[in-house]
């Protein structure tokens, strides 16, 4: 593929993207405040406990569909058709396997949740319902993995992010009638989620057929050794998930048991801004990965370098300006949101915690990108390791301050949520640069300009978005509106200015001008 038509590709698939992770994001601002409203802060604490359960489940499938794809995509991009169709094969057999494993212990945690963990009487029967649904949609989600490996290979993520975003249409669309029309549950958010994921498996295998016809759906092509060599490559993304997952996933758990279930509430109401934040950069990041993939098995170096740069310098783009605005406009924002409960929810509590568990994105949003070098090299193991004794310290700390403190009834959430974020910007600005120029053979210091760009960039929009708060006092819906437009403008233009290359510029100004050709 030439560099045009794969730079058109990645712009196509970031701007599909884009659009997914947009409706999505937008399916929960509008639905959150109401699931509020009726039920409590705790419910929608629960959400988020909910999947955070499914995190830690999903460890036992990581190591195996954490590198599929890379496996798959190499071996079609080296025309072994017979390599592809027994890893194909291979991998999805055993996810059909994991996901029946799992049935058992995932019910039993549902039948005894209320012995688990803290629920008020009121909402037994509605949170277990959820939990129910969010763990059939993770069974679901398990096997169709194999199936999307087909838009990776080929490098169509277009293609997955538009059926995401119908999707999310639909989860959208039974939320609103099930709200309007029905006592609102949070259970039904995750039956909504099941279907979602039920039309994208659908999507999948039609995807599998038509962009995969060489890879047939058969007993015979299944391979314990592939199993085997891909759990081998997988076993330390298991270990790195799991570092991960304590680091960031304990977090409701912690404040459920530890503090009670308002602090739980108020713990993943934060979050889940934080989360749709997150997944906005880590969606942008995620589009590079087959093309990376692509240039290592060409073992082409040099490209591999250039579209990690570049990377880098787009998903800055895209985690920069939220993390800029949620600073300046918070308390606004989450006054205007939940305005309706600000007489039993103090908008600022939110506030603080949002802003204590975003500030990781001063440094996440350059470096996301840089993770995907270990999969793509088949490097994980150092990685891994110094993910999860990151995740046992912050745990650890967490734990510790939380039981020998006075302070923790008053400043329990903000440990919580605070320590996490700082080891995670030692990692990020120590370890995971230096480590992934080496996995490549490059200076260590390599990514460091583009890393320290990106943070001057992001410290300097923080304090202009102040300025346009304290001149524009934040009162309304429509004033909050104008300020999205005005930061989300100024923010293009200033990441466009001072963070973006030559390269970046090119394919932001060549994405603009065939878009106006087309209007």
């Amino acid at each position: 593929m030439s560099d045009t038509n794969k730079n058109k590709q990645i712009v196509i698939n970031m701007m599909a993207s884009l659009l997914s992770c947009l409706v999505s994001m937008g399916v929960s601002f509008i639905l959150a405040p109401k699931l509020i409203n009726s039920l409590g802060i705790e419910a929608n604490g629960f959400l988020e406990m909910a999947n955070q359960f499914v995190n830690f489940a999903s460890i036992a499938a990581m190591a195996l569909n954490s590198m599929a794809g890379r496996f798959i995509t190499v071996k079609i991009h080296q025309k072994d058709m017979e390599g592809a169709n027994q890893y194909f094969n291979s991998v999805m057999y055993a996810n059909l396997a994991i996901a029946g494993f799992l049935f058992v212990p995932l019910t039993i945690i549902v039948f005894q949740l209320e012995k688990l963990i803290n629920i008020s009487p009121e909402l037994v029967s509605d949170v277990k319902a959820l939990f129910a649904a969010i763990f059939l949609n993770f069974m679901v989600t398990i096997i169709s993995t194999t199936f999307s490996t087909a838009t990776f290979a080929t490098n169509r993520l277009d293609l997955t992010a538009m059926r995401t975003i119908e999707s999310q249409v639909l989860k959208g669309g039974l939320l609103i009638l099930v709200f309007y029309f029905l006592p609102i549950k949070v259970s039904y958010m995750g039956i909504a989620t099941l279907a979602s994921t039920l039309y994208l498996l659908i999507a999948y295998i039609y995807y599998t057929k038509k962009l995969l016809p060489d890879i047939e759906i058969s007993r015979r092509h299944f391979r314990i050794k592939k199993v085997i060599e891909i759990l081998s490559a997988g076993i330390w993304n298991t270990v790195m998930r799991t570092g991960q997952l304590l680091t960031n996933s304990l977090d409701t758990l912690i404040a459920n048991l530890a503090i009670g279930p308002t602090e739980m509430g108020y713990v993943g109401t934060s979050k889940s801004m934080v989360t749709a934040i997150n997944m906005l950069y880590e969606t942008i990041s995620a589009v590079f990965t087959p093309s990376l993939t692509i240039s290592f098995a060409k073992n082409d170096r040099k490209e591999l370098a250039e579209d990690l740069t570049s990377a880098m310098r787009l998903t800055g783009f895209f985690a920069n300006i939220p993390l800029a605005f949620m600073a300046a406009f918070g308390v606004s924002f989450y006054t205007l949101w939940l305005n309706k409960t600000q007489s039993l929810y103090d908008p600022s509590i939110i506030y603080v915690l949002t802003l204590l568990t975003m500030f990781g994105t001063i440094v996440g949003g350059a470096i996301s990108p840089l993770f995907n070098v270990y999969t793509v090299v088949n490097k994980l193991k150092w990685n891994s390791i110094v993910t999860l004794i990151m995740g046992v310290l912050s745990a650890g700390t967490v734990l510790v301050l939380i039981e020998t403190t006075d302070t923790a009834a008053t400043y329990g959430m903000y440990y919580i949520v605070g320590v996490s974020t700082l080891l995670g910007i030692i990692k990020n600005l120590t370890f995971t640069p230096m480590y992934a120029a080496h996995c490549l053979g490059l200076k260590k210091t390599v990514f460091y300009p583009t890393i320290f760009r990106y943070i001057a960039v992001s410290l300097g929009m923080i304090l202009v978005f102040m300025g346009f708060n304290h001149v524009i006092p934040t009162t309304n819906w429509l004033i909050l509106i104008l300020d999205v437009l005005l930061c989300g403008i100024a923010g293009a233009v200033i990441n466009f200015i001072f963070l973006f290359g030559k390269r970046e510029r090119d394919m932001l100004l060549d994405t603009v001008f065939r878009f106006m050709k087309r209007g």
